[in-house]
């Protein structure tokens, strides 16, 4: 599958705008670039790209963090006073996982 560049350089723009304690999913992402069901293809690109984006404020749906990388994925997120617990997103102050604390 070939991908042209101005799709991937969208995506980065979603990205890059995300703000201090915004977590989204990679669906999320997909779709405010105006490409719907194209989660993959933010994986993808946050997987290659060779610029600096904020990665840690893209998730699975659920809130699961990269695989392999969670440590390092939760510390970056704590930073930014997201909730994380047990591997995943509980709550945020921005994005897909923020809702009132009880």
């Amino acid at each position: 599958m070939t991908t042209r560049p101005d799709r991937l350089a969208e995506i980065a723009a979603v990205i890059r705008a995300l703000r201090d304690g915004e977590v989204v999913s990679y669906g999320d992402v997909a779709a405010t670039a105006g490409y719907p069901r194209q989660a993959r293809l933010v994986g993808h690109l946050l997987a290659r790209t060779d610029e600096d984006l904020p990665w840690w404020r893209v998730v699975a749906a659920d809130g699961r963090l990269v695989p392999g990388q969670e440590r390092r994925h939760a510390r970056l997120l704590r930073a930014e006073q997201v909730e994380i617990t047990r591997g995943r997103v509980r709550r945020s102050p921005l994005g897909r996982f923020a809702r009132p604390i009880p």
